[in-house]
């Protein structure tokens, strides 16, 4: 499912935005969902931090609020560089502002100059772009964090602090969750090697089967429990 949200103050233009998305996605028989706004509150924060997949957001530069379409689009970009972002604005000038304000756009749009059609020619660019890969999203230390699944290595738990550790293909985080937890919000490519050890089979480049090492690119987990090595290879031999 694709998931577009849309914010606009203007009742009127926000309708006619949401038709406009209607129209496009009906007609290619595409599974989405639509969140409207008229301005940024709770709700709207919310719907950002709790994002567990790659949006297209289309937000309006003016507002009457103290809180601009540009400044939204910061708030959505501390934490999420993947989703696609979309200005409408009613003057060249804050098309502009929102072009040098390095939040990553992918267009601006004018709402007097042909904007329906610009809309639709923009919308299905950003369909091909906007990214449905899973994430997995969480908070640790007052930061939240998004991690695309396909990017894990493999999971361990770290018994002294009573924490689990994500290996990634570009680090380490930590994550005050269970991995009991973990297993019930990842998929079936992920298989319990060990009581302390949770693989992405996806990301196996070999293993070792007397010395129970699991190789990856650039890693290696010397976690592989007797009992468990069956499971592991009949999932293998199935990739």
């Amino acid at each position: 499912m694709i998931s577009l949200v849309v914010c606009d103050d203007e009742k009127e233009f926000r309708k006619k935005v949401v038709k406009t998305i209607d129209q496009l996605f009906m007609k290619n028989n595409l599974d989405y969902e639509v969140k409207e706004f008229a301005s940024y509150n709770r709700e709207f924060e919310k719907t950002i931090q709790q994002s567990m997949t790659s949006r297209i957001y289309i937000l309006d530069i003016e507002m009457n609020s103290d809180i601009s379409g540009i400044d939204i689009a910061r708030m959505i970009r501390k934490i999420d560089w993947n989703s696609i972002i979309i200005m409408v604005t009613s003057h060249s000038d804050s098309g502009l502002d929102a072009l040098k304000a390095q939040i990553m756009l992918l267009a601006f749009i004018s709402k007097y100059d042909e904007w329906e059609k610009n809309l639709t020619s923009i919308l299905k660019k950003a369909i091909t772009k906007v990214d449905h890969k899973k994430v997995l999203s969480f908070e640790s230390n007052s930061i939240m964090y998004r991690i695309y699944v396909d990017d894990i290595l493999y999971v361990t738990t770290d018994t002294v602090e009573r924490k689990c550790i994500i290996k990634t293909t570009y680090g380490e985080i930590p994550i005050h969750k269970t991995m009991s937890q973990l297993i019930e919000e990842l998929d079936n490519r992920f298989f319990l090697t060990h009581r302390s050890c949770l693989v992405n089979t996806d990301k196996i480049t070999k293993i070792n089967w007397k010395q129970n090492t699991i190789y990856f690119d650039q890693e290696k987990v010397d976690l592989l429990s007797r009992d468990r090595k069956k499971g592991l290879k009949d999932l293998v031999s199935m990739g």
